[in-house]
């Protein structure tokens, strides 16, 4: 309480502070004469007037804080009282019960002020009340709560909203200015340093030759426009701070009112710091997302701008240059009256950002006297919403809570649209579309622009209906290691400094892949301290580690100017609390990253690198002495190869016929299946049919397949003769190597084709059974170094395979050719629900049971360790008998427990959790943010995140409402919205009891999920073919192919080859001719 009063004193400073300025203004306004400064003291009277109800409204809004608290404390008296009143004699409790009752009566009277006031409104009435005004309770307009509710100050500004005129001060706003502005403050002392040292040197050369002068002219022209900009970011940054209150809206209250506990303010500090910390938060200050297309800008005029005094210029013009990432590329004409007319289109190639320098000029002197920084990504991103607005309007679908509101009390569906209508004005896009608004200009004054951008996408996606859209993977980067570092090369959108130079970083970036280390390519070879995340990671020599260690005295810091961490090099938000600053030296930094940072207190890093230089240099030179003064011996023993030239033959069977599976993590007592890569570990009897020893034959000059079952009976001996003789850890026949291959196959069509490779349909020769053969090219895949990824499918297939999941699509074989691998999958004649949603819209109840069945594919997945990452209507297969099977396991992560996390960027964009886009780590619950969307998309048949390209996609998954229909069932609407929950935490599925927590939804009450594991229940549709090799279920532009496969020119080196050593495989299923 003692902190909040002391808010509100200092709020009601302010307010008087800047009511005496306006009083002066007034007053001096009337005694001037000069029209130039009668326009500037107009000007600073309606700014103070924001000013002042700048800071009356936060003083409401702390005045209706401690009025909560206040009363909340008053409750919490009663409610001890009450309590230790209950642990009287019966006489006394009845007494006191009666005493206690009449207290917050007297209370009352004297507190009257503090008990009218009505409690927050719930969010789901506040967000009727924003969508339907008219429905507003009783509530008498001059208390403070239904004022807060009719201007509705939670409301979300984007960033460009919060740029515009119209926008009225506000923290959101202050707290964006002022990051800006230090960011901008601080590039420019970086730029006016580069000036001055270029300066130094031409000034130094004894040349004196035209070209010097000249560009000693221009760096001289450069610095002053330099420095008359830093008075101009001075001047804005003072502005900024002395309206800046800080950042806290919410963050140290629940939505009672009650203060939080220190464990989960502890909590919530650490998500702040988490997301704050970032590199692709849309709001940080500094972020640049380069954009590609066509810019069109009109500048029409400004007002309330501060003018040049008459007296430095005489009739001065004003004019505007426009830059894109710092380059000129347009100046208006002069004008007398700040009017000007004036517009230009151009196109712009990964562009950032667009900058707006207002200037006065007389003759040759010219004086900047505005600035605005507009980037192209917000521009495009508001053009999005605005075209999403406009397209949404008229219509009948809003929020999830006013759609769940209306199911409880049907609302006037004509007067929403009203209102709605009435809303959506101020955003409505001009005639020829773009945004028309007035911009602040710093430090003072306005600008009316019209901007448009038109995007240049490659491929553009239908936002009205559902389409294919492939999947997307983080591609690694070559991995540099330095002293136990490892250091990938990453491109971030926002300017970082290295930790050890402390030079900026506007493009590529090194980060070590463990501790985040972040420094440029030339810097990273110099990093001279070990990488302490990493427990194994060792310096080649004890010696070179330096011996200094002064370790830093971090204290807690609250940032409040700019500032890079000097670890990771990102930027501190503005009033980010989870700081840390040395009190010696002065290093800032992350709370995360305080135990990172080098004990080098007092000491750079360059300094350290320069002392490590000299250490290994006189180490070398001590180790050459002592090497030449020792007499050289040669023997025998060190000049035998590295390999023996030839093995023996039971070495050979051993490696040929021990082939097995890796051990995967279950929760019964059965048999494990085992690695292919564990052979060596498998002993075989020596006495074996030569035939069964002979390896892969990649011409296929023989039927290979006729031979399985004998094979199979040789291999079912051998295990018996192996657990008579004691070898009690094999529990599952070996995998010895079976001759399958594509000679086995007829080609008979190609069901899918994509930057992979191929999939198509074929027939087994001998048994006539259908499959579909999934075909890499080996070049492809290391090229890519996706090695691990085809195993780690594999395995999936496998863990899919161990119980013949009937919903998991499982795996017959697998085999190599030279320069191809081939997965021989069940084949699911159906086709994907994809096509079936858009030849047919889904009803509620067969939506609900594809649902169910995708549901008990992931909680098997989940149960098995493992997390999907790529559900989508494209990966549900449906079977001729009405059930469905997941399919495609390329993106599937293992390891992946209750408790473990990962970090990779992959998934279909619409389909991609909110944390994979800010690079968060995540666990499983994306697969049931995946599963929300599908679900969406089954019951709709549409997506609930709509964009032209990837970008506007993953905007509106981080940013947009959801909207449903306003007569969608409660259960569809309410399950929806907990699975597109953007916190995982709070996500359904997201708990500890994952899978079922989504099946005690009451969407899908009244199921016997018993029942469906076991294809019990009737499908609500059975797909048509006309025969059992019919592809008509399938795309035709992939159908109409010619079934072949493509020479392959590149050929592979051995050890290229022994990377697929392991891959073939033929499951237990396939051998005994089930199915």
């Amino acid at each position: 309480m003692e902190e909040l009063e002391a808010r509100i004193k200092e709020v009601q400073a302010k307010i008087d502070q800047n009511t005496h300025l306006r009083k002066k203004a007034i007053e001096l306004r009337q005694i001037l004469k000069d029209r130039n400064a009668q326009l500037q003291c107009d000007t600073q009277i309606r700014e103070s007037q924001r000013y002042i109800d700048y800071f009356t409204e936060e003083l409401r809004r702390l005045q209706t804080k401690g009025s909560r608290a206040s009363f909340i404390s008053l409750q919490s008296f009663h409610q001890q009282q009450s309590n230790e009143s209950s642990s009287s004699t019966d006489a006394m409790a009845k007494s006191t019960t009666t005493t206690s009752t009449t207290t917050p009566g007297s209370h009352g009277a004297e507190n009257g002020a503090v008990l009218e006031q009505p409690i927050v409104d719930s969010p789901t009435q506040a967000s009727l009340q924003s969508y339907f005004p008219n429905t507003t309770t009783n509530t008498s307009a001059s208390t403070p709560t239904s004022e807060m509710a009719e201007e509705d100050p939670r409301k979300r500004y984007t960033n460009l909203d919060l740029l515009e005129s119209d926008t009225p001060i506000n923290r959101a706003k202050v707290s964006l200015k002022l990051h800006e502005l230090e960011y901008k403050v601080d590039v420019e002392k970086k730029v006016q340093e580069g000036i001055r040292n270029l300066y130094t040197i031409l000034d130094r050369t004894s040349a004196s030759s035209a070209a010097d002068r000249r560009r000693k002219a221009e760096l001289h022209e450069k610095q002053l426009e330099c420095s008359e900009k830093m008075t101009l970011l001075n001047n804005s940054v003072k502005k900024y701070k002395d309206l800046y209150l800080g950042e806290e809206d919410e963050e140290d209250e629940d939505e009672s009112g009650e203060t939080l506990s220190a464990e989960a303010a502890a909590k919530e500090e650490e998500k702040l710091e988490q997301m704050e910390a970032r590199p692709v938060l849309r709001g940080m200050p500094g972020a640049r997302r380069p954009v590609t297309g066509k810019l069109q800008l009109k500048i029409v005029e400004a007002h309330e701008l501060a003018h040049a005094p008459t007296r430095m210029f005489r009739d001065p013009l004003t004019a505007v240059m426009v830059k894109i990432d710092g380059n000129i590329q347009f100046r208006t004409r002069p004008s007398k009256n700040d009017k000007w007319t004036d517009s230009f289109e151009m196109h712009v190639d990964k562009a950032t950002e667009v900058e707006l320098l207002i200037y006065d000029q007389s003759g040759d002197r010219t004086l900047p006297i505005g600035l605005l920084w507009l980037k192209i990504s917000d521009i495009a991103e508001n053009l999005r919403k605005q075209k999403l607005e406009l397209e949404q309007h008229g219509s009948n679908w809003v929020p999830a809570q006013v759609a769940q509101q209306h199911h409880d009390a049907p609302l006037d569906v004509a007067q929403h649209k009203n209102d709605a209508e009435n809303k959506r004005k101020h955003a409505a896009l001009s005639e020829h579309g773009g945004i028309n608004a007035w911009f602040d200009v710093e430090p003072l004054g306005r600008i009316y622009l019209e901007i448009n951008f038109v995007r240049e996408n490659v491929k553009r996606r239908p936002m009205d209906k559902l389409g294919r859209a492939g999947a997307v993977r983080e591609r690694k980067g070559e991995v540099h290691e330095m002293n136990g570092h490892q250091f990938v090369a990453r491109r971030f959108y926002h300017i970082m400094k290295c930790a050890l130079c402390g030079d900026f970083m506007a493009k590529l970036t090194f980060q070590c892949e463990d501790c985040g280390l972040a420094c440029h390519k030339k810097c990273y070879t110099r990093v001279v301290t070990r990488c302490i995340s990493r427990a194994d990671s060792k310096l080649d020599h004890d010696e070179d580690e330096l011996k200094h260690r002064i370790p830093h005295r971090f204290e807690p810091l609250t940032i409040i100017g700019a500032n890079w961490c000097c670890h990771c090099g990102f930027m501190l938000p503005l009033g980010f609390r989870g700081a840390q600053k040395c009190a010696e030296c002065g290093v800032v930094c992350h709370t995360k990253c305080a135990e990172l940072v080098p004990d080098f207190c007092g000491m750079s890093m360059e300094k350290a690198n320069l002392m490590l230089s000299e250490m290994k240099a006189a180490n070398n030179r001590r180790r050459t002495f002592h090497s030449d003064s020792l007499p050289h011996f040669s023997s025998d023993n060190h000049q035998r190869p590295l390999f023996a030239s030839s093995s023996s033959n039971t070495q050979q069977q051993q490696q040929q016929q021990a082939q097995t599976v890796k051990p995967y993590k279950q929760e019964s007592n059965n048999a494990s299946i085992i690695s292919p890569q564990s052979s060596f570990s498998t002993p075989v009897s020596p006495k074996i049919n030569p035939t069964a020893s002979r390896p892969l034959s990649m011409n296929h000059d023989t039927s290979s397949f006729q031979s399985l079952t004998h094979l199979f009976s040789q291999q079912n001996s051998i295990s018996d003769t192996l657990s008579r003789a004691g070898t009690h850890h094999i529990t599952t026949p070996v995998q010895v190597n079976r001759k399958v291959g594509l000679d086995d196959f007829n080609l008979l069509a190609v069901l899918g084709k994509g930057n992979f490779g191929k999939v198509m349909l074929a027939e087994e020769k001998y048994t006539n059974e259908l499959y579909a053969i999934k075909i890499l090219k080996k070049r492809f895949v290391l090229d890519n170094d996706e090695v691990e990824s085809t195993r780690s499918e594999k395995r999936v297939f496998l863990a899919a395979n161990e119980e013949r999941h009937p919903f998991l699509v499982n795996l017959h074989s697998t085999f190599q050719t030279e320069t191809r691998i081939y997965y021989v999958m069940e084949y699911v004649s159906g086709g994907d629900l994809m096509l079936q949603i858009q030849r047919e819209q889904f009803s509620e109840a067969r939506a609900r049971f594809y649902a169910c069945e995708v549901l008990l594919a992931l909680d098997y997945f989940h149960k098995h360790g493992i997390i999907y990452r790529d559900l989508k209507l494209d990966n549900i297969m449906l079977c001729l008998d009405g059930h469905i099977k997941l399919a495609d396991y390329g993106l599937c992560k293992e390891n992946m427990w209750a408790n473990n996390t990962t970090n990779t960027f992959c998934g279909t964009p619409e389909f991609m959790a909110p944390e994979i886009l800010l690079e968060h780590r995540y666990g499983r619950a994306v697969d049931w943010w995946a599963f929300g969307v599908l679900l969406y998309e089954m019951l709709l048949g549409q997506s609930p995140f709509k964009g032209e390209d990837e970008d506007e996609i993953f905007d509106a998954v981080l940013e947009d409402n959801i909207l449903y229909p306003i007569n969608m069932s409660k259960h569809s609407v309410s399950i929806c919205e907990a699975l597109l929950e953007r916190n995982p935490e709070k996500r359904l599925g997201g708990g500890k009891g994952d899978a079922q927590e989504v099946k005690n939804h009451p969407f899908f009450a009244g199921v016997n999920w018993d029942d469906m594991l076991a294809k019990r229940v009737q499908p609500p549709f059975l797909p048509t073919v006309n025969g059992r090799a019919d592809t008509s279920n399938f795309d035709e532009e992939f159908t109409r192919e010619i079934p072949i496969l493509t020479p392959v020119n590149a050929m592979l080196t051995a050890n290229e080859q022994q990377e697929f050593s392991s891959f073939s495989y033929v499951a237990n299923w396939a051998i005994d001719g089930t199915t």
